[in-house]
């Protein structure tokens, strides 16, 4: 009997391949994952921006349907950080303030970051109102809000720009505009 084991038929991984194979993989995954991490905050950011770009051309798109003023209200005041509600005076009672009416809700923004409003010309940045035609109330009313994501170092901020006419717009810019 031979039991000398042949070196050509031996399977597996030597110890220097072993070693070889988890030192590119350590380096490959110390190189992608901060990549990962801020294309995932990225991504978060986009995403919040195109929900509140949703929920005004919600609110426009209602006010015109239902001819009458819609709001988009913060949840928490001035801080639109904590979610947002599209609210409708439908039981006729000259307020907004009623569970039944409340058309659509966002939650509060994942991640640590802060959503703040700019108003010019309007009585109140608790909310945003559009006429029956689609356009802000007040006619000369504007907003600007910010969303900052919580790590600004890597991450743009995006601005959305809602003017007199109803229609909104985002861009990019830097933390602290």
């Amino acid at each position: 009997m031979n039991t000398q084991v042949s070196i050509a038929n031996s399977k597996g991984f030597t110890l220097l391949e072993l070693l070889v194979t988890v030192s590119i993989t350590a380096i490959l995954l110390a190189v992608g994952v901060p990549s990962y991490v801020t294309f995932i905050d990225n991504n978060r950011v986009t995403s919040q921006a195109n929900d509140l770009i949703y929920g005004f051309n919600m609110a426009r798109s209602e006010a015109i349907k239902r001819g009458a003023e819609v709001r988009l209200v913060s949840v928490t005041g001035s801080d639109w950080s904590g979610g947002w509600n599209l609210v409708a005076d439908t039981n006729n009672d000259s307020d907004f303030a009623d569970a039944a009416d409340i058309l659509m809700q966002w939650e509060a923004l994942n991640g640590d970051g802060s959503l703040a409003i700019a108003a010019t010309n309007s009585p109140t940045d608790t909310y945003v109102a559009f006429s029956s035609r689609g356009s802000l109330s007040p006619s000369n009313a504007s907003f600007i809000l910010t969303l900052e994501p919580g790590d600004c170092d890597a991450i743009d901020s995006r601005i959305i720009a809602l003017q007199p006419s109803g229609r909104s717009a985002v861009s990019h810019g830097d933390c602290g505009e």
